[in-house]
């Protein structure tokens, strides 16, 4: 078969300079070097170079919005959290103060019926435990110190949803954004509980808390404090660079902020919920929000940071980045139906959590059959138009190297959420084999 000029790893250069050495004679040798090896390199490099730049032109085109606009989720302490990171920042910023805590307020809230809210913890557990954990009603005994003494306490827990909340309002943002919504890989946040003081011995109220213990009985070696999660989500304040050009419907308007007040390399959410946004879009580095304001306004961004080399956290920061292939972007494009396991374990696959799960199986089956291990990460989503068909479960079995780990069920249930955006039809659920 006759050799390709354009097949990979071909050196032009060293080609030619052997079809050169099979010409015996010298001078037609030396003319084809002076003038048929010179054309043809040049031809060739134009070629090649016109080629990538047609083929990163069509790969651009279809390059999916979604890895422009992936969110990370990773965990930190106080003692280990770096104010300088430029990738992950709280995902709520007073987490980084210490809470302090008064007698007085502690006592006004008791006085009332009222539980005192002391500080939140992360269990470094499975997804079972957490369940257990998360049962209401069962108390926990602890102990007050201050400068004086120390009381004995009772406290309750119960989940903490604050983080969850914000992603809640990260979905509403993604809509205003004119965004399609991916799950968020939010683990972490669902091993959060907030802990509260119901109970306590009598405390002078000039006396000041220097602790409070809690005793967490069989849960204790799965505490952690002083623990509060980071996003690559940084909050932005920019107001409207120039007075607002009227667009043509003669109701809304441009608002512009100049490029040099944006990084170039990042792409912006415009986060107001005060405002009814119309577009939003990104012009030679400018950001242009249309709405119907014609005065300049204050907007609230959320710059969407990239991964850097600076940044360091002591858990495994997770995200819903998909890995992009030409077939997953022309799939996108055209809203291409899933309709096979080949095509779902791409999917899956595209996410690279094999460290903990990997995609084996997929059945139908009635729904009351099924006892899913699984629990679904959008599940503030209300507005969704399903149309499950009768009791069918659509049951997903994976494998994993560490079914102990304690992040591996919510990696699952991650998966499994993703494919419950492609079947609406469907209640699916995941099952660890």
């Amino acid at each position: 078969m006759a050799e390709s000029v354009f097949e990979a790893g071909l050196d032009m250069e060293e080609y030619l300079a052997k079809r050169a050495l099979e010409i015996p004679d010298l001078h037609e040798r030396k003319l084809f070097k002076d003038v048929v090896e010179k054309m043809l390199l040049e031809l060739y490099h134009y070629t090649t170079e016109e080629y990538a730049a047609l083929e990163s032109r069509v790969f651009g085109e279809l390059q999916s919005v979604q890895s422009d606009y992936a969110v990370y989720i990773g965990l930190t302490d106080r003692a280990h959290y770096d104010a300088t990171d430029p990738f992950l920042h709280p995902i709520i910023p007073s987490d980084t103060e210490k809470p302090v805590h008064s007698v007085e307020e502690l006592q006004e809230s008791l006085c009332t019926n009222q539980s005192y809210p002391l500080y939140s913890v992360f269990l470094e557990t499975d997804y079972h435990t957490i369940q257990e954990f998360a049962v209401p009603g069962h108390i926990y005994h602890g102990t007050v110190f201050t400068e004086h003494g120390q009381y004995r306490a009772k406290c309750k827990v119960q989940m903490d949803t604050a983080y969850m909340k914000q992603i809640e309002h990260l979905y509403h943002i993604f809509t205003s954004n004119y965004l399609p919504w991916s799950t968020v890989c939010a683990a972490y946040l669902h091993k959060f509980f907030r802990v509260e003081l119901i109970a306590v011995e009598d405390i002078d109220p000039k006396e000041t808390i220097q602790e409070i213990r809690v005793d967490f009985e069989g849960y204790s070696s799965h505490v952690r404090y002083d623990c509060f999660p980071l996003w690559n989500l940084a909050p932005v304040s920019e107001k409207t660079s120039t007075y607002p050009e009227p667009c043509m419907d003669r109701t809304n308007y441009d608002h512009r902020i100049f490029a040099h007040r944006l990084m170039q390399d990042r792409q912006y959410l415009v986060a107001n919920t005060d405002v009814e946004i119309t577009n939003v879009r990104r012009l030679e580095g400018d950001l242009f929000i249309t709405c119907p304001e014609e005065n300049p306004h204050q907007w609230m961004l959320y710059r969407v940071d990239r991964p850097s080399k600076q940044s360091r956290t002591s858990y495994p920061v997770l995200s819903n980045l998909s890995r992009e292939s030409f077939a997953g972007n022309l799939s996108d494009r055209y809203r291409r139906g899933i309709k096979t396991k080949a095509e779902i374990s791409r999917i899956l696959a595209a996410y690279s959590y094999e460290e903990y799960v990997v995609f084996q199986n997929i059945t139908l089956e009635p729904s009351a059959d099924v006892n899913g291990q699984t629990y679904p990460m959008d599940d503030f989503i209300l507005d969704e138009l399903r149309t499950e068909k009768a009791g069918m479960a659509m049951t997903l079995t994976f494998s994993s190297r560490q079914p102990d780990h304690f992040l591996t069920m919510d990696i699952m249930s991650f998966l499994v959420s993703q494919v419950q955006s492609l079947f609406p039809e469907y209640i699916c659920q995941g099952k660890l084999v």
